[in-house]
């Protein structure tokens, strides 16, 4: 609206018309604020939501790492025990290299449990 507009609404409605206008106008202004202000609320809670599954997600995946590390270090010192033990020994080799095949297959049950 430009001033005569608002110059004429004074003139046809005197200053309790124009009032009322100005109170409409700002009715209308909060309602849209309002509604923005709820959407960014609904979509800040989205948000978190999706960020707690990640987090959750991140620890679950970070345990599971830490027992892939385990079975790493398990293999590690069974590997290096057979080597000092076995120095030429085919027999005692072999049998090292039953227990280290015996402890995968445990590691690999208990972790598919």
């Amino acid at each position: 609206m430009d001033p005569t507009a608002l110059a004429s609404l004074l003139k046809d409605y005197g200053p309790w018309g124009l009032l009322a206008l100005a109170l409409l106008t700002i009715r209308f202004l909060f309602n849209g604020w309002r509604d923005c202000m709820t959407a960014r609320i609904e979509e800040r809670g989205a948000s978190a939501t999706a960020l707690e599954r990640q987090a959750a997600s991140n620890t679950a995946v970070a345990g599971s790492l830490e027992d892939v590390r385990e079975g790493q270090i398990e293999i590690a010192k069974l590997t290096a025990e057979a080597l000092k033990r076995a120095e030429g020994s085919d027999v005692l080799t072999v049998s090292h290299i039953g227990d280290i095949k015996n402890r995968l297959d445990a590691l690999h049950n208990r972790g598919g449990s």
